[in-house]
């Protein structure tokens, strides 16, 4: 009689459990391989995207890890981002001594698998792995989302936890609330606005206790306290640490709906339009024809509005790639998904007068095809190998300005940082994002993004308020000692031909100039470039104990101040 020992017993449990879950394994792994290709193709096809404000956010993350705290520029404490865990995170690569945006890429690559994986989730629970690869290839064909992790935003990262809070709070028994709530602590510390998705979860998990009868209130308490107590314990901390309750790049784009109110609502309409959603409604409404997917599928069509309303009510954002969008987004994605597997169920449709009487089984088949299509078709309008309408073709002219304009800054500051006499002289700019990562000065963002006086005084004229405020009475006090004309910034040294033009070429430089009187106060000056004979031009302020003689400041890099004693060309 043979006897078996414990290895022979774990060896065949091995394979009876692979022999299990060898086919969704492979399916999995077939999936996931055709998501990284759409992926690798995604980033060929965008590029090098960048935009300005991301820097803003880098310039914090060093200040931390560099034992400074969470500062803005030279020794600024001022909130002037609003994404505190995405902050830490990149500072955590300045540790590491990593480019900023190798960490901030590697993060939103990886919370984007997040993201797809929590969206194949929910779908999958449904028993119908298909219509769960689906939903994850469709999601990863939104170009949009791809260009927001090369960004270097936290856009990806915010979509992705708030996916992932959502899914563990769908898959939760609802008897047995825990810690799905938690699950959105990411979410409320990547933005400021953050506990809003809470909040929506929150109010859904009352309301469905309340219709379902089993609403406790102890339950409720214990379930929701945790992160709540967590949140108040982080505004806390930034209410004693910058003195207001809110950023400054709240209040300086306060006045977005005041001089634009429809604007967020408007953005809304391009999105749904650009993206072909509504072709996918029927989609959606499917995943209420049966009970399963139904108890997923509610929750989510009242949190995937509900985050877009939220987004159309406040105002939207200038970024073009539906940065305030995505996340209700990748909601809407888990909703279709649910509907093409409730089509794929045994919905009890009507028989069709059909040979073999297999009317009811063509029928079903056929409504999946069609849910398919819509799926494919929307797809396809949410990438980026195809121009499908005059709202992309803008975006993508937008798109290609930003990216080139955000490089062109990048380049221009091993210029700019030679300005700079001291560390911590006061640049008043309107690109607030690389002249405080890539230079030494103290930044006056003119926009007041990062600029607590203008952000509270400043008022809307001359501005794009979606950008934020401006406050031109405000520099006396400010007393910047440097400005700069508009972009491009390497130029040539024959670019201007007195002060005046660069004061008329400065971003609000007439209406600055009546209270700074840059004639008498300000020299003009710019930084050649002897070997591609590129200048950086720049006002300077005059000051008693400094030279404005012409001065080498790095090899081949030279200070040139041609307009000084006339104020026109020599």
């Amino acid at each position: 009689m043979s006897q078996e020992g414990p290895q022979t017993h774990r060896d065949r449990s091995w394979a009876r459990w692979w022999k299990d879950r060898r086919p969704i394994t492979l399916f999995g792994l077939l999936v996931s391989l055709v998501v990284i290709a759409i992926e690798i193709d995604q980033v060929r096809r965008i590029g090098d995207f960048r935009v300005d404000d991301a820097y803003i956010t880098f310039s914090f993350s060093k200040n931390l890890a560099e034992g400074n705290g969470p500062i803005y520029s030279h020794n600024m404490r001022v909130e002037g981002y609003s994404n505190f865990l995405w902050m830490i995170l990149i500072a955590g690569g300045y540790l590491l001594r990593l480019d900023p945006y190798l960490t901030a890429r590697a993060l939103s690559f990886f919370a984007l698998s997040v993201c797809l994986w929590s969206v194949y989730r929910v779908v999958s629970r449904s028993g119908r792995p298909i219509a769960g690869a689906l939903a994850t290839l469709y999601l990863a064909c939104c170009t949009d989302l791809t260009r927001s992790a090369l960004s270097g935003l936290e856009t990806t990262a915010y979509v992705a936890a708030l996916a992932y809070g959502w899914s563990v709070y769908l898959l939760e028994s609802p008897d047995r609330r825990r810690f799905s709530l938690l699950a959105f602590t990411p979410t409320f510390l990547m933005r400021i606005d953050g506990f809003v998705p809470a909040v929506i979860v929150g109010c859904v998990e009352f309301a469905s206790a309340l219709l379902t009868r089993r609403f406790s209130l102890r339950r409720y308490l214990k379930w929701a306290l945790p992160p709540v107590l967590i949140w108040l314990a982080y505004f806390a901390w930034r209410y004693a640490y910058y003195g207001l309750p809110l950023p400054t790049t709240y209040y300086a784009k306060q006045l977005v709906d005041a001089v634009d109110s429809g604007r967020g609502f408007r953005q809304l309409v391009a999105f749904w339009q650009e993206y072909g959603l509504s072709w996918t409604l029927p989609l959606a409404a499917a995943s209420l024809l049966v009970r399963k997917e139904r108890s997923l599928a509610l929750p989510l069509i009242v949190g995937t509005f509900l985050t877009w309303g939220y987004a159309a009510y406040v105002g939207g954002d200038w970024m073009p790639f539906h940065r305030f969008l995505l996340p209700g987004f990748a909601l809407y994605v888990m909703t279709l998904g649910l509907g093409l597997a409730a089509l794929l169920s045994r919905v009890a449709l009507p028989a069709a007068p059909v040979p073999f009487g297999r009317g009811r089984l063509l029928s079903r088949w056929a409504l999946a095809l069609c849910g398919s299509l819509a799926l494919a078709y929307s797809a396809k309008r949410a990438h980026s190998a195809t121009t499908d309408s005059s709202l992309e073709r803008q975006k993508l002219g937008d798109i290609a300005h930003v990216q080139s304009h955000t490089l062109h800054l990048v380049d221009s500051m091993r210029f700019a940082r030679h300005v700079v006499r001291e560390p911590g002289d006061r640049w008043a700019t309107d690109y607030a994002g690389v002249f405080a990562l890539f230079t030494e000065a103290q930044v006056i963002d003119i926009w007041g993004l990062c600029n607590q006086t203008i952000a509270l005084e400043g008022g809307a004229t001359g501005a794009h308020t979606i950008y934020g405020k401006t406050c031109p009475e405000c520099f006396p006090r400010l007393d910047p000692h440097y400005f700069h004309p508009f972009v491009p910034f390497i130029t040539t040294p024959d670019r201007f031909k007195n002060q005046k033009e660069i004061v008329n070429f400065m971003f609000q430089g007439p209406q600055i100039d009546r209270y700074l009187k840059f004639s008498k106060n300000y020299v003009a000056g710019y930084v050649l470039d002897s070997a591609s004979g590129g200048a950086f031009w720049f006002l300077e302020k005059r000051l008693p104990d400094r030279s404005l003689a012409e001065r080498d400041v790095a090899p081949g890099m030279r200070v040139v101040y041609p307009f000084e004693e006339s104020g026109t060309a020599r």
